[in-house]
């Protein structure tokens, strides 16, 4: 009897077909080249709250992203009344040491078997970020963002790594 309220308090996850559906409609709009993170949250029949993230080019203005995210945002809103936040990730283009290192960086962690996805990549002068999803198999976190760390570090000496270990919360 108290499961129903006390749900609707507390946030109830939604449906995995749900979450791919969104995924997929997120990227099929223009300038989206991948769909991560995605956190929803139902808190009853008419309140829906999420947050996503998109990838896109580092070539966007940010009017142009603004616009994009704008567009997710209300069309989310539309079709499944998710009230959406939508964050950005650039990706990395042209023919430059910033480009040449993300995908070094992809494709080693991406080797990693228990690694499901490999996203985020930040590379400024002195530091570099980049987010990475395992799989069901990972149960110490600390011990994974160690061993990945020891993987980037050579590829990127002096730079302060970051890796980050995102969940799937949603599938």
């Amino acid at each position: 009897m108290l499961a129903g309220p006390v749900n609707d308090l507390l946030g109830t996850s939604i449906p995995a077909e749900l979450a791919s559906q969104i995924k997929k409609e997120v990227s099929e709009f223009e300038g989206v080249h991948g769909v991560f993170d995605l956190i929803l949250h139902n808190y009853g029949p008419d309140v829906k709250i999420g947050t996503l993230h998109i990838s896109v080019n580092d070539t966007m203005s940010a009017h142009d992203i603004h616009g994009l995210t704008r567009r997710i945002s209300t069309t989310m809103y539309e079709r499944h009344g998710i009230i959406m936040t939508v964050g950005v990730y650039a990706i990395a283009t042209g023919d430059n040491k910033r480009t040449e290192l993300q995908n070094k960086v992809l494709q080693t962690l991406a080797a990693n078997k228990e690694i499901v996805q490999v996203h985020g990549f930040y590379y400024s002068e002195n530091m570099l970020s980049v987010d990475v999803v395992p799989d069901d198999t990972i149960h110490d976190d600390t011990a994974l963002i160690r061993r990945l760390t020891a993987q980037v570090e050579p590829l990127a000496p002096g730079l302060q790594i970051t890796v980050v270990v995102d969940h799937n919360y949603c599938e």
